[in-house]
């Protein structure tokens, strides 16, 4: 296993902003999204299409499957975005039980940057299995998965620190490392799993990205359900 040299990778700043438009896209009929708060808070959306997609833990396929099934994924093995204004949310949970959770991760990333270039967007939020690897609980944690953990770490090598590019291109890498890879190094696994997912790791930070709670016009998504305590506690920063 290549050196983890993570740290000279260079991460994009998370800067609160309080508000920024998700596109640039101009529709004839639809405003463009406008996005309050780093992570994104409150969305407004006006007008499109929502869907929700629940948890993938690791799996690629069945991921792949459920966004073609909601009409914004193409079916030809290219992962091209098709869902035109649609708004995707996916709400957490990817990490854990599969081999392919830093693939669905890119995948997603990648959706959104083609989806901001048609008015639409890609949303995620952060479930329980997320922090639970960020606290470096690895109970769940598929043996496919620390493998993965290791190839990527060797595959960021070859981008010498430039994150966002070996972050998208990963979804279309992950084959042909995962054809040449040498399975059950489990102790590596870890090492390479704990370096990315660690507070301020790179994956720790990509994932910072997201929201815990996501508000998009009359709707709210999160992991697992919101209390009454909860709910107050939207209203005041959002009246704030």
């Amino acid at each position: 296993m290549a050196a983890l040299s993570l740290n000279s990778i260079s991460l994009p700043p998370l800067k609160c902003r309080k508000l920024s438009f998700c596109c640039s896209y101009a529709s004839a009929s639809l405003r463009p999204i406008a996005v309050t708060g780093n992570p994104p808070s409150f969305v407004s959306a006006p007008g499109r299409r929502i869907v929700a997609v629940g948890d993938l833990h690791g799996d690629l396929s069945k991921t792949r499957c459920a966004l073609q099934m909601a009409g914004v994924l193409s079916s030809d093995g290219q992962d091209l975005w098709i869902g035109g204004e649609t708004v995707v949310v996916q709400l957490g949970d990817i990490l854990d039980r599969g081999d392919g959770e830093i693939a669905i991760l890119s995948l997603l990333r990648s959706l959104d940057a083609q989806a901001k270039l048609t008015g639409g967007a890609v949303f995620q939020v952060n479930g329980n299995h997320e922090t639970m690897n960020i606290e470096g609980d690895f109970r769940y944690v598929d043996l496919g998965a620390f493998d993965e953990c290791i190839d990527f770490v060797d595959y960021l090598d070859e981008y010498e620190g430039n994150w966002d590019d070996a972050f998208i291109g990963w979804n279309s890498a992950t084959n042909q490392w995962k054809e040449r890879r040498i399975s059950g190094q489990k102790q590596q696994g870890v090492i390479a799993r704990s370096s990315l997912l660690r507070p301020g790791g790179p994956l720790a930070c990509e994932l910072a990205r997201h929201a815990v709670v996501l508000k998009i016009d009359d709707w709210i998504f999160c992991h697992g359900g919101l209390l009454p305590h909860h709910g107050k506690f939207l209203i005041c920063t959002y009246e704030s």
